[in-house]
């Protein structure tokens, strides 16, 4: 028996009480797919893990890899919909836990897995999380077409945008079995499409032009659940012949359930209807047939009946009594399954990903990073480089010992974290006006310019208003007294020749002197003795009127050994990556600037256009994730223009703010909030 279903206890269970005949093996595909050569998927081959986007698209299109285990949250970047195209014997699931997310609202862009031309296909156990139905023409969160003998099992499809699921364009013997339909998310209004609610979940045939579909759309969903937010096409079929039993259509918002399109065929029976509107909706009456027969139908409105005689299924299936069927499939819909085995004497273990980095790279090794099998202690070591020493752990684990364990219950990103040592235990660190979070500079609100008389040739140029600021990270291995001395440039007579230090969110100093300097390439440094806490400390200076401040070139800090902190410890190594890729961009010219920052309930984003354009904004959270997009108002003249965004709702931290203009040139910056 092959061994690629992972089974959940309880259905199991729940099989034996209701199925009223002998089952079928939970690993053989039932209904329409079973015909025309039946399913197999990627059979015995050896699993490949896969934890970020990268991994998960080369493994998708990759015609040598048969099983692809997909681990943890993978977000799909903007336009990254996958093409699973023109392959045969594949098999698809999701670890406990995992899913496939995408935030893309554009009509191109959209979707997470397009698959076109496949064939002897298995996807299980997946969750797709879209970003909330919003009109405007775009993608499923996954689209098949021209594929055949195609088996869904025990998936998810949350708020897809256009639609949850379709299947389309002459694809013929699916079978869709155990998957949850849902929408989470509220819809978006003013779609250009010109629907305010798009929670259509499912479409089978695009058209009624398309006739290539005649003679196909062969389709058995059993076991399925239209949950709470469904508005419509659940599903909405032309042309095909679609077995739809042992269903639960439950969501309250509902207008129409089983829709019957231009010459569609349909079974519907032994279902449970509740609290909808038109369970069966005839539309125009130009469908083929509807057969409606043994559904249960409780405070429903509008049509329960068919008209004609449907098909007959050219194959068994087992069919549960009507009166068990919430029961049953509320419980067992959707990524329910825990087990990657039909044998239940014999289960192949879940696997998951650990990530172990050295932060900085030069400060040492670290060894522990593989795939492991759910459950199993990995034991992680640092071993620090010459001059260095190890000063603790980060991510997904904490502490201070060198050598440490961690027990692999889902997949894991983990730091060790180094510094210089120092004779006399005493040491100086500077961080320059360019670093990046990873290196202790987390945000400031201006622009980075040129000055040829500064260390590196840039300063930090804050916005000419008050309360705007640079904030630092500094690392203290023991809580004390620590200098900081700024190297600065303010040589205009309309400056102001004070700054406000804020230490861990205490002013400390409201009148650090930044006194005028003779020149504009003639620099000054100003000092300050803070105490600090043992461990990460947050250093702020900021300007106290609207008027020009100094420019900063960089920050030293002297005592018992510092480091500059990493603004973004804790998160992926996907994660870290992408922002770093944003601050190589950000420290190239900056078009777009925040006030106030840090903010508490509402910002302005400021942008500075170059031309006649209209420019996107999205807000990525820590975890690299994106939590919004904004745009300009609309195309303006070059110059100014300004959006409002409140954080209201916002969870306290660092986002990054990143501006795409028309021609897909980026600039960014950080937002802190509060």
């Amino acid at each position: 028996m092959r061994k690629f279903l992972f089974l959940s206890p309880l259905l199991g269970i729940m099989l034996l009480l209701f199925a009223k005949s002998p089952a079928h093996s939970q690993c053989e595909v039932v209904g329409w797919a079973s015909q025309n050569g039946g399913v197999t998927g990627g059979g015995t081959a050896i699993p490949t893990v896969v934890a970020n986007y990268i991994d998960l698209k080369s493994a998708i299109t990759s015609a040598s890899v048969k099983v692809i285990h997909i681990s943890g949250a993978i977000t799909i970047p903007p336009a990254g919909r996958i093409l699973f195209k023109d392959q045969s014997g594949k098999i698809i699931f999701g670890l406990p836990g995992s899913k496939l997310v995408s935030n893309d609202l554009t009509k191109d862009g959209s979707g997470i897995l397009y698959v076109k031309g496949c064939s002897n296909i298995i996807f299980r156990n997946v969750t797709f999380e879209g970003p909330g139905a919003y009109d405007t023409d775009g993608w499923d969160n996954m689209t098949l077409d021209y594929s055949t003998n195609i088996w869904v099992d025990h998936c998810e499809f949350q708020d897809g945008m256009d639609g949850n699921f379709d299947i389309k364009n002459a694809s013929d013997y699916i079978t869709v079995t155990w998957c949850k339909f849902i929408y989470k998310k509220a819809p978006i209004p003013d779609g250009p499409g010109g629907s305010d609610d798009h929670r259509f979940s499912d479409l089978f045939g695009s058209g009624d032009g398309a006739t290539g579909d005649r003679g196909k759309l062969r389709v058995t969903m059993q076991n399925c659940w239209w949950a709470q937010g469904c508005k419509a096409r659940m599903p909405r079929v032309r042309f095909g012949k679609v077995h739809i039993v042992n269903n639960l259509f439950s969501s309250t918002v509902a207008a129409q359930c089983v829709m019957a399109g231009y010459e569609a065929d349909l079974l519907v029976e032994r279902n449970v209807f509740e609290n909808v509107k038109m369970p069966i909706d005839l539309m125009d009456n130009r469908f083929t047939a509807v057969t409606s027969r043994g559904n249960i139908y409780t405070n429903v409105t509008g049509n329960t009946a068919g008209s004609g005689t449907a098909f007959t299924p050219p194959y068994s299936l087992n069919i549960t009594p009507e009166a068990n069927v919430k029961t049953l499939v509320s419980a067992g819909a959707g990524a329910t399954l825990v087990s990657a085995s039909c044998d239940t004497t014999t289960t192949t273990p879940v696997t998951y990903i650990l990530s172990a980095t050295a932060l900085p790279s030069a400060g040492g090794t670290v060894t522990g990073s593989g795939t492991y099998d759910s459950g199993t202690n990995v034991t992680l070591t640092a071993t620090p480089a010459a001059g260095y020493t190890f000063s603790g752990w980060s991510g997904d684990i904490s502490g201070t010992s060198a050598s440490t364990s961690v027990a692999m219950t889902m997949s894991k990103s983990v730091t060790a974290n180094f510094q210089i040592q120092s004779s006399g235990g005493t040491a100086t660190i500077r961080i320059e006006d360019d670093a990046l979070s990873s290196q202790g500079l987390c945000s400031y609100e201006g622009s980075i310019t040129s000055n040829t008389g500064a260390s590196n040739g840039k300063v930090i140029n804050l916005s000419n208003a008050i309360s705007k600021g640079i904030n630092w990270k500094v690392y203290a291995p023991e809580a004390g007294s620590y200098t900081f001395t700024w190297r600065y440039v303010n040589s205009s007579s309309s400056n102001t020749y004070t700054m406000a230090l804020i230490v861990n969110g205490t002013v400390v100093n409201s009148a650090l002197p930044v006194a005028r300097t003779s020149g504009s390439t003639v620099f000054a440094n100003t000092t300050a003795t803070v105490s600090l806490l043992a461990g990460d400390n947050t250093i702020r200076l900021q300007s106290v009127t609207s008027s020009a401040t100094a420019d900063i070139d960089w920050i030293e800090v002297a005592g018992n050994t510092p480091a500059a902190g990493n603004c973004i410890v804790g998160m992926s190594a996907s994660a870290r990556s992408a922002m770093a890729t944003a601050e190589s961009i950000e420290h190239n010219e900056k078009s777009v600037t925040i006030s106030p920052n840090p903010a508490r309930d509402k910002t302005v984003i400021t942008i500075n256009l170059s031309a006649d354009e209209q420019v996107t904004i999205l807000i990525y959270d820590a975890q690299g994730h994106i939590v919004d997009k904004l745009s300009t108002s609309k195309v303006g003249t070059s110059g100014i223009q300004e959006v409002p965004y409140s954080v209201i709702n916002k969870t306290a931290g660092i986002y990054n703010v990143v501006a795409i203009n028309s021609k897909g040139i980026k600039s960014t910056c950080k937002l802190m909030v509060e």
